[in-house]
């Protein structure tokens, strides 16, 4: 099954090397390249699948891409999404996390890097540049000892265990690998994690430990 890809991106040249950049792949598929929020509500109700791997880029006209990722979900609450930006501001990272991005790279993108990347997100991994994890995992780390507490009564220790990694960006194959349990565990886990604290994705759970 091919794996479906939407772009929404202001800068022409970007999108049309990302385009070109995919179409050499056979098992991935472009089904939607726009320039603005605005154009891509107009181009979503004309797909007749939804997209798995959306990358935004931050500084959109018109609507933000911060802003975006809610509609995004909104209309893919299943869709992992990357937001690409040339700014590592501290406050936009936060922002684009705790809407629900998946990932946030750092422009310019390295295009042979890129199909390596989508395994980590295809393996429900964060894909997220190196210097935005460093400044994201410490940010992370100076508040989960003040979260703890609430996580005790809620958690056990194996939820709390995963919990860790997946602060850590580790994706659901390197939690098992780390704890030596299987993909499907982690899985249910994970599942039994959000419904104990209440929220439904990664980014929420990040919210928890960064607002």
């Amino acid at each position: 099954m091919d794996l479906l890809i939407g772009i929404i991106e202001d800068d022409s040249n970007l999108r049309d090397n990302v385009e070109h950049f995919f179409s050499i792949y056979e098992d991935m598929k472009i089904v939607f390249s726009v320039n603005s929020i605005e154009k891509f509500l107009s181009v979503s109700p004309q797909l007749s699948q939804p997209p798995y791997l959306i990358f935004i880029d931050n500084g959109l006209p018109g609507i933000s891409g911060i802003d975006g990722i809610s509609i995004i979900r909104k209309t893919y609450p299943n869709a992992h999404i990357v937001m690409i930006s040339g700014s590592c501001d501290e406050e936009s990272i936060w922002k684009a996390v705790t809407a629900g991005a998946n990932g946030y790279l750092l422009k310019p993108l390295s295009l042979k890097k890129l199909v390596k990347q989508i395994d980590i997100i295809k393996n429900n991994g964060a894909l997220i540049s190196p210097e935005i994890a460093s400044m994201l995992f410490s940010k992370i780390s100076q508040k989960t000892k003040v979260k703890e507490q609430r996580l005790d009564t809620r958690l056990s220790k194996r939820e709390k265990d995963v919990v860790d990694y997946l602060l850590k960006g580790k994706s659901y194959k390197e939690i098992a690998s780390q704890l030596f349990i299987s993909y499907s565990t982690v899985n249910d886990h994970i599942k039994k994690i959000y419904s104990k604290l209440d929220i439904n994705s990664k980014g929420e759970l990040l919210a928890l430990f960064i607002n």
